[in-house]
């Protein structure tokens, strides 16, 4: 946005900025750039001509240039709402999502009516992943200017992402009336509805709004990656597959879609090419650090270390100040033992991103694994410090404390009191369990379309199913849920009152699912011991078991806790057996996995992640 205030300027002034917006708005940006050149040889503070200098700078890609001209026109004269949102603008696009938020914010304090900042606000925010906040913001643009497009599909997109798909759905299709004349609002608005559509599993409905947007716009490559999604959920994978390619070839760097179909390739066991994009890309962009740092993830979860080091470290030197390469190449040392590297490493990381919990959280399990356990325990603190409900650094915090022989890690966990089991009642329409878990396995087949399982989940020897279940239309599953709601809120009401502790201090009314899920572990199959990172209260309910659990000795297929997936000599601290139709209930920073099995029948599993909703 251009904005001139020239009415009380002197005439020549005047009339050299008007001439100079003028080669600027005809897009002649050579007389443009000398008139403001002239200007500011006569006027070197002019806040109009430095905010119009810094508008063409920015224009040229001359990112540093043009935010020290928006500054000084600022320091000259600061209420100009409108160079505070152009500053935005440019730190949004330098990846300054948080310097952004607040020049937007600085903008609809002096212009508390401005609808294109709110607007812009609300996408700095949903950068950060603050959709919640970038709802807010976008309905505070449309209380503005009731029909600005470009807020309602971004609303559109928020919706979304805060899982309100309905919501989504008919805003988007209130709006598509209102774009027939706007193509690209139109093709964004098209994508965002097969986006709401494809979350409600309509997908064959998805499928034809990502079309008819692609139809309108052709380059859309988010929209080939969520074309791709759909028709994954419907299991057309090689479709998929060719989705995904397509996504890439428009945007190489669409790290997300390299991630997707990464994904789905190891699912489906085609070794030939999975990681296979990564390495297609970095020849035309071998300068691109994403490129071995996105290859590098992959290797760390599969355990690969050697190789996920090396990558990781070209992504190190290809990006320096990158604390995400520095992070993993300490985690691929400390994989291989080399721990007086992975320190260095963790050091460096730590000092590129100092607020990151999960940077200090890595430090301390690396350090704990180091035998430092006393450093441990202060790195875990740190992690807490900056976000005291990190399931990931509890869990290491009480390892570490365990180990030191402090009263606080049984508080912490209190294996007896703190998992639980409840062996739940028959949904209405079924006598008894059995009957009804017999459906819900033959239901839950159609689920499981893989091979085996993702790289970045704790399953070994299994599927597991894509898309959240509860909320998503199966009505076994449905039924289901009613018993763990009243299971859930049982077992919340009986945690005692302890202000601050991680589990017991959130207790709460409310209650939500921040991710619900059906697994299946095959002969030999297991869970590695993990803790879920995004829960408050985890689970696991039965649904079918091999006979293999009735070995009370060797407790196959058992649930444990209590024994990291490190050896620092701590042991599991109780063990669970599963039984079809039983609830098992436990915090979600408490180290458990699943005793390997053998057997010709599948051990098949729902869990769910619970999170507070409001405080009791």
């Amino acid at each position: 946005m251009i904005q001139l205030e020239t009415a009380t300027k002197e005439p020549e002034l005047r009339t050299l900025l008007q001439q100079a917006f003028a080669h600027l708005q005809k897009s002649d940006a050579v007389e443009g750039e000398r008139a403001l050149l002239h200007i500011l040889r006569l006027h070197p503070d002019e806040p109009d001509a430095l905010q119009l200098l810094g508008l063409l700078r920015r224009a040229q890609g001359r990112m540093p240039e043009a935010e020290a001209l928006y500054r000084r026109s600022l320091m000259m004269k600061p209420a100009q709402p409108q160079v505070h949102n152009n500053l935005g603008h440019l730190l949004k696009e330098t990846g300054r999502a948080d310097e952004a938020v607040t020049a937007f914010r600085e903008a609809i304090k002096l212009k508390p009516n401005y609808a294109e900042a709110h607007l812009n606000l609300g996408l700095a925010l949903a950068d950060k992943e603050n959709y919640a906040g970038a709802e807010k913001a976008y309905r505070e643009a449309l209380k503005y200017q009731p029909n600005f497009l470009r807020a309602k599909q971004s609303l559109v997109a928020a919706l979304n992402s805060l899982g309100r798909p309905r919501q989504a759905e008919q805003l988007a299709r209130q709006a598509i009336v209102q774009a027939q004349r706007a193509p690209r609002q139109m093709a964004a608005l098209k994508h965002n509805l097969g986006v709401s559509l494809s979350a409600q599993r309509r997908n064959a409905e998805a499928l034809q709004c990502f079309d008819d947007a692609q139809r309108i716009v052709s380059d859309l490559p988010a929209t080939d990656r969520a074309r791709a999604g759909a028709l994954q959920a419907m299991g057309r994978s090689e479709e998929a597959i060719a989705s995904y390619e397509r996504a890439i070839a428009r945007n190489p760097l669409d790290m997300a879609a390299h991630t997707d179909l990464n994904q789905l390739l190891y699912r489906l066991a085609r070794s030939d090419m999975f990681l296979r994009s990564y390495d297609q890309v970095a020849t035309a962009f071998p300068q691109q650090g994403i490129l071995p740092l996105g290859k590098a993830h992959f290797l760390l979860q599969l355990e690969r270390f050697e190789d996920a080091r090396e990558a990781y470290a070209q992504a190190a030197k290809l990006m320096p100040d990158n604390a995400a390469a520095q992070d993993g190449l300490a985690q691929a040392f400390a994989g291989q033992h080399d721990f007086e590297s992975a320190i260095r490493a963790h050091e460096r990381a730590v000092r590129l991103e100092s607020d990151s919990a999960q940077a200090w959280s890595n430090f301390a399990r690396t350090l704990l694994c180091a035998g430092d356990t006393k450093k441990s325990v202060n790195m875990a603190e740190r992690a807490l410090a900056r976000e005291p409900f990190h399931q990931g650094a509890l869990a290491i915090w009480g390892n570490a404390l365990s180990l030191l022989g402090d009263e606080r890690a049984e508080l912490l966990n209190d294996y007896e009191n703190f998992v639980q089991v409840f062996d739940l009642e028959p949904p209405q329409g079924f006598n008894d369990m059995a009957a009804f878990n017999a459906a819900l396995n033959d239901y839950l087949d159609r689920l499981h379309t893989d091979k085996r399982e993702f790289t970045n989940q704790t399953l070994r020897g299994g599927t597991q199913t894509l898309e959240n279940l509860f909320g998503a239309g199966h009505a076994p599953v449905e039924a289901l849920r009613q018993r763990i709601d009243e299971a859930v809120g049982r077992y919340i009401a009986g945690l005692k009152d302890h202000p601050q502790h991680p589990l017991a201090g959130r207790r709460a009314a409310q209650f939500l699912y921040a991710g619900s899920w059906s697994s299946r572990l095959h002969d030999c199959g297991f869970h590695t011991n993990h803790i879920h990172q995004k829960g408050w209260i985890s689970s696991a309910y039965y649904v079918a078991l091999p006979d293999a659990i009735e070995d009370e000795a060797a407790k196959q297929g058992w649930i444990k806790f209590g024994e990291p997936p490190f050896d620092v000599g701590l042991k599991e601290r109780r063990a669970i057996k599963p039984a079809a139709g039983r609830l098992v209930l436990f915090p979600s920073y408490m180290w458990h996995g699943t005793i390997p099995f053998h057997s010709a029948n599948a051990r098949t599993t729902i869990a769910f992640d619970v999170i507070p909703m409001s405080r009791a």
